[in-house]
């Protein structure tokens, strides 16, 4: 049964999004949101298949008018990020299951906004997208860390991820202009699968590079080019992350390092992966090894896994409370690696995120 939603955002990667939701057939846009309506019906008429008839008659400024004018019980955002915080705080006090692209949340009093609106709706789903962790390199990624059947307790691990992004807009992105975005808008898509496999760790020690690349636009703004941190899961167990958008670029294209390069060892294994090629050693040896389908070229393909997850998760409770809480927890980890940069100091991740997601009176 399709679930009516209101979806906000009509720029072009927003309607990509769009048109995967239309032709999946599980959710039926109802209502869109733009602050620009002419230009927004405009877009919509690229729109292909089985688009709902008057659809682009019906674009509104606000979510509010929209779910006013129209039922829907969910809320897709696709905006500019700095407006994410506000949007999702609407669509949850107007009693609609919101799924917002990452970032949700640009800083933490606006993530302790959000966290409050979700307190007094606790029966609506929130869930923050994440693309990295849906093709079939990344589950087969997670499988291998969470089964016996792969390197049983991890031991530690490394992931590696560079490339060269240029991020000239006009007007500039969010991700230039705001601190701490490397890792609330780029590592975390490579972390937020190892939170979808292991959970958050118990600690992080994290390190920012303030790199300046005019030709990028990286303007030297902290925590907004590249970064480094190490995690400490229970019992001690290390696990560290490089990464940067800022580099000189490597012979395969950014997008091919996207996923990350990992090597994590276990007391039964170790897994090695690059992208789409993972391997599983075992018994002094190789014991599996895939070229898997890893990130589609515009992760449409990707982004569509990840609509299924969401709808299965809303209509058969299927993987609910992960869905959720994974992705809440790696804005959380994220902003951990910030406040650590920041302070030069060692974050406990529990008390953090107490501190970041405890109800208020």
């Amino acid at each position: 049964m399709s679930i009516p939603i209101i979806f906000v955002g009509c720029g072009n990667f927003a309607l990509q999004r769009l048109q995967v939701l239309i032709d999946g057939s599980q959710f039926t846009p109802v209502a869109c949101v733009d602050i620009d309506i002419e230009k927004a019906q405009e877009s919509l008429e690229s729109l292909q298949g089985n688009v709902p008839k008057g659809l682009t008659d019906r674009v509104y400024t606000t979510i509010s008018e929209a779910k006013e004018k129209h039922d829907a019980e969910v809320c897709f955002i696709f905006a500019v990020a700095k407006a994410h915080s506000k949007l999702v705080i609407e669509s949850l006090e107007l009693g609609m299951h919101t799924f917002c692209i990452k970032v949700i949340a640009c800083n933490q009093e606006e993530f302790k906004d959000v966290m409050m609106a979700h307190h007094r709706n606790p029966e609506l789903m929130l869930v923050q997208g994440y693309n990295n962790q849906w093709n079939e390199a990344a589950t087969k990624m997670r499988e291998w860390l969470q089964s016996e059947n792969g390197i049983g307790k991890m031991l530690g691990g490394v992931c590696i991820c560079w490339g060269r992004q240029n991020m000239t807009t006009d007007p500039p992105q969010t991700d230039i202009t705001t601190e701490g975005m490397f890792f609330n808008a780029l590592a975390c898509h490579q972390l937020c699968q190892l939170v979808a496999a292991k959970g958050l760790p118990k600690y992080v020690t994290a390190y920012i590079q303030d790199r300046k690349e005019p030709e990028l636009d990286f303007r030297g703004v902290f925590g907004t080019s590249g970064g480094q941190c190490i995690f400490e899961y229970p019992g001690g167990v290390p696990f560290s992350y490089t990464g940067t958008r800022a580099a000189h670029g490597n012979p395969f294209g950014f997008a091919s390092r996207w996923s990350g390069r990992w090597i994590i060892h276990g007391e039964k294994g170790d897994i090695k992966r690059e992208g789409g090629r993972l391997t599983l050693y075992r018994d002094g040896g190789p014991k599996e090894d895939y070229y898997l389908k890893d990130l589609s070229g515009n992760l449409m393909e990707d982004d569509r896994i990840q609509f299924c997850a969401f709808y299965d998760a809303l209509t058969m409770g299927k993987d609910r409370e992960w869905l959720q809480q994974s992705s809440l927890d790696t804005w959380i980890l994220m902003e951990a690696c910030n406040e650590s940069a920041r302070k030069s100091k060692k974050i406990n991740i529990s008390q953090f995120k107490k501190h970041l997601s405890e109800k208020q009176s």
